[in-house]
């Protein structure tokens, strides 16, 4: 694999693990897809996602992959280490005469809650005396901590979009529009090879507050709150960051709104290490947001690394205690009319005594019309 940095060790060590799911689990391989904006499980295990259509890797004594489209085989080939692909604009019979021949008793599926049902359907009946066992949930388990080039790829994407947030800042107070904002800032990724993790998104004003929405011709002008909530993603490792601006001196009700989102911050963040449930970051950093009077929007954070508001843990209800190789964002916003957006968002990594913080842009509320 040119340029794999790292890459055919750590993918197989990933799919030694799953097949020793495979193996615990009774079954003779595994059948693990993934969709369009939905291949996390699929990537995982071949460093690979299509930019469009169906994927999926049958994994096995022999392994081989299955795309909607043939355009990136030789890409697919060369990034994930595998030999084997094919692609059909309809990719079920491939899937179906490659299970066939290996005539399995047993299936375990991933990334299967991302399959439409006429494929599911075409598996099952195509393979009658097959039995299908879910291994989503143990599948899933695995990308929990993450490895040394994981983070590794985490930090990078914090970096760029470290340098996304602080073009923002300097934009902030020029009086362009949000779309300007979104459009100047959005280039930064691809500059350094990356790319973004999911749409920019930059919000403006003060009497009509969403926690997200798409950037619009809007002009931004003094005494305006700005939120821009973006991310820069490096080999499929997405990071998620977000930073408020007041155009100006903010006002009484935003200096108390930002007061109180920051508290709600370090309430969360101080909860983020070894041993605390998930769900206890939720809860502190709203029980902050309740008390000054204003209402819990949405959920304080989740898990960043393949995906972002997809990944585990959604922390306002996750049980499971963090561990040291976890990652995640911590999120509190405040959303008032007469306020406008106020969101403070970072990324982090767990570590054996605490927690390290991945975006490191500054904090400020305050930008210079």
């Amino acid at each position: 694999m040119a340029g794999a940095g790292g890459w055919p060790a750590e993918l197989e060590q990933r799919r030694a693990r799953v097949r020793g799911l495979v193996e615990q689990a009774g079954c003779d391989l595994a059948v693990v897809f993934g969709c369009d904006a939905h291949a996390e499980a699929f990537r995982y295990l071949t460093n690979f996602a299509p930019v469009l259509g169906d994927s999926w890797l049958l994994l096995g004594a022999e392994t081989r992959c299955v795309l909607t489209f043939q355009w990136q085989i030789e890409e697919a080939r060369a990034l994930s280490g595998i030999e084997r692909w094919e692609g059909a604009f309809d990719p079920i019979p491939l899937v179906l005469a490659a299970l066939r021949a290996g005539r399995p008793r047993r299936i375990g599926l991933a990334g299967h809650d991302r399959m439409p049902a006429p494929a599911h359907r075409a598996l099952v009946e195509g393979l009658p005396d097959a039995e299908f066992v879910d291994l989503g949930a143990a599948f899933a388990a695995l990308r929990r901590r993450k490895s040394a080039l994981e983070v590794a790829r985490l930090r990078e994407a914090a970096g760029i979009t470290d340098a996304m947030l602080d073009a923002a800042r300097r934009l902030a107070g020029k009086g362009g529009t949000e779309a300007e904002v979104a459009a100047e800032v959005s280039i930064i990724p691809w500059r350094r090879g990356a790319r973004c993790a999911f749409e920019t998104a930059v919000v403006s004003g003060l009497h009509h507050p969403a926690p997200i929405r798409r950037p619009t011709g809007r002009v931004i002008t003094a005494g305006d709150s700005v939120m821009v909530d973006l991310g820069a993603e490096v080999d499929g490792y997405q990071a998620d960051a977000t930073r408020t601006f007041v155009v100006g001196d903010p006002s009484p009700a935003q200096r108390r709104a930002w007061d109180v989102v920051r508290r709600a911050y370090d309430a969360a963040l101080e909860l983020a290490r070894p041993g605390v449930a998930c769900r206890e970051l939720h809860r502190a950093a709203g029980r902050v947001i309740r008390d000054a009077g204003f209402e819990v929007a949405h959920r304080t954070g989740h898990g960043i690394g393949l995906a972002t508001s997809f990944e585990w843990p959604s922390l306002d209800v996750e049980p499971a205690p963090l561990e040291p190789g976890m990652t995640l964002c911590i999120e509190p916003g405040v959303y008032a009319p007469g306020i406008g957006n106020m969101k403070l968002e970072d990324d982090l990594l767990i570590t054996a005594t605490g927690c390290e913080l991945l975006t490191r842009s500054d904090r400020g509320l305050e930008v210079e019309p």
